[in-house]
């Protein structure tokens, strides 16, 4: 039997597996392209939404910002927009002294949020009211003892100093000392440790 042969023979016993091979593999090609012009339809609506809560809470009107993320919280919980909007309605909550209502949007955003620096800066909020609220151990487990942020370092020191633990606040001062800082940051820690000294 000759090779050509071979071929016409195998394509006669597998002719229909080969077809139904083919038919899957366009299946899923245009499924995950329809699957990513879906997200990035929602993307799209979601920053078009986000865009327009920020600008009615720049002209006094904190409802529309509200709305937005409590709807996606459940309904699109670690999108960026919707931990972006959970920082503001955090702090809508805050100025309006609802501090538990701030708490439930900075927890969303730590437990639900990819982004690293949009995470950092909800922990270091809630941090710094727990802080006020003189909740100073709660402060403490939030902010953890591997810090790679170095305002997370700082405010650790800043704790404590309130705790009038001088020895663990220079060490954390010092620590943030060897971050890239500007001047001014950097003026600010040295009068931290000097105040302690």
């Amino acid at each position: 039997m000759s090779d050509e042969e071979r071929v016409l023979s195998w394509l006669e016993d597998n002719y229909k597996g080969l077809i139904l091979g083919i038919i899957i593999g366009i299946s899923i090609l245009f499924g995950y392209k329809l699957l990513l012009s879906d997200r990035n339809t929602t993307q799209l609506f979601l920053s078009q939404e986000f865009d327009i809560a920020v600008n009615a809470y720049e002209n006094g009107k904190s409802d529309i910002i509200l709305k937005f993320s409590d709807a996606n919280i459940i309904d699109n919980p670690s999108n960026i927009y919707t931990n972006l909007s959970n920082l503001y309605s955090a702090r809508i909550m805050y100025e309006q002294n609802n501090i538990n209502e701030a708490y439930k949007y900075f927890d969303h955003i730590i437990k639900n949020s990819k982004d690293i620096d949009v995470k950092n800066i909800a922990i270091y909020r809630k941090s710094k009211i727990l802080i006020e609220q003189k909740k100073f151990s709660e402060a403490h487990s939030l902010l953890g003892n591997k810090l790679k942020n170095y305002q997370h370092i700082e405010l650790k020191g800043d704790l404590y100093l309130l705790q009038k633990d001088y020895d663990n606040a220079i060490i954390n001062y010092k620590d943030v000392l060897t971050y890239a800082l500007t001047p001014n940051e950097r003026k600010n820690i040295l009068s931290k440790i000097n105040l302690i000294k």
